[in-house]
């Protein structure tokens, strides 16, 4: 059978789709189910000398922007498993618990790669500290545990900054690279934090983390026999990166006079992982975007009252840092 399209059939159908349109533009209030409250460990500690601490707040609402609710009755304990020796963390505010060191010498360890502590005869060396808490929550007597260790981190060697060429599009642009070398051998994982201006360059889209010397997971750690520098995606990843809005309005990277501060800090896989997911879902949007979902964690319920009651990271970092300030115009880029 053939059907025959007349310009009116045709006016018939575009009234349809520009009716249907508009008869869509009523706001629908959507009422979510409202889950279980659970508990958020944001538990990094290092190997500075200084006050460690360990944060404990509670889910909420979606839709709901006010600050999370603390949770603030926690007994909080890390037991050094090297030495036999607790550190008992006390409540101080917003939901943070912290212990601080009393002398250098009580600053936390980190593993001598590659095997000087395998407790367990697993191949795994997150036993060199376990988080234990214990806290009334909802109701509950919430009972959980999280290991980690304190992996090696590379000396930066330097931060260098180049002047690119202006262009018909954009005028000249100061930028500048992370110099510091990954180590042969097992995977190393870390996250480099870049402060401008003492202002941590804290985007979503500005979280570096690197594993070996790429960005992403990699063959590298069994591949490479000496210290090898990062890619560039990884040492240019200390520029701010800018919006649409800014790069319209033109804005630089850096000046002359601004200050640059970076810090290596290592991690476990487990933590690497946890850290790319959720830079993943922080980032994530547009027409194609999946579903948020929990991050899966490290920690671990100790009972079955305690199951399903908590999420978050435990992890442990030993950090490099260096500092630069730009005094004068860079160097242009070779080309």
């Amino acid at each position: 059978m053939v059907i025959k399209m007349t310009f009116k059939n045709i006016q018939y159908i575009i009234y349809f789709f520009i009716f249907t349109l508009i008869s869509c533009e009523d706001v629908i209030t959507v009422d979510l189910a409202t889950g279980r409250p659970q508990i958020v460990v944001d538990g990094w500690i290092n190997n500075k000398f200084e006050t460690q601490k360990i944060r404990l707040v509670s889910t909420t609402g979606y839709f709901n922007s006010d600050a999370p609710p603390y949770v603030e009755n926690a007994t909080v304990k890390i037991h050094n498993l090297v030495n036999n020796t607790t550190m008992d963390f006390t409540y101080d505010k917003d939901g943070y618990y912290t212990w601080t060191p009393a002398t250098l010498a009580d600053t936390l360890l980190v593993r001598q790669r590659p095997s000087d502590f395998d407790r367990d005869s697993d191949g795994l060396y997150n036993n060199y500290y376990r988080l234990e808490v214990t806290a009334e929550f909802t109701g509950v007597d919430v009972h959980f545990e999280a290991f980690t260790s304190l992996e090696r981190t590379p000396v930066i060697d330097s931060l260098t900054f180049k002047t690119q060429v202006a262009s018909d599009d954009y005028p000249e642009v100061i930028y500048g690279e992370l110099w510091a070398k990954d180590f042969a051998g097992p995977a190393d994982c870390y996250w480099i934090k870049t402060w401008k201006n003492d202002s941590l360059l804290n985007k979503s889209n500005e979280m570096s983390l690197a594993f070996d010397i790429t960005p992403g997971r990699s063959d590298y750690g069994d591949v490479i026999k000496e210290d090898t520098y990062f890619i560039p995606p990884v040492r240019n990843s200390i520029n701010p990166r800018l919006s649409d809005d800014e790069q319209e309005a033109k804005k630089p990277l850096y000046q002359i006079n601004d200050s640059v501060y970076c810090e290596i800090h290592s991690m476990t896989e487990n933590a690497f992982d946890f850290m790319s997911q959720a830079k993943s879902q922080m980032s994530n949007g547009g027409l194609f975007a999946t579903p948020l979902a929990n991050v899966p964690s490290n920690i671990l319920a100790l009972d079955s009252k305690s199951d399903g009651l908590v999420v978050g990271v435990f992890c442990g970092s030993a950090i490099s840092s260096k500092g630069f300030r730009i005094k004068t115009k860079p160097p242009y880029e070779e080309k």
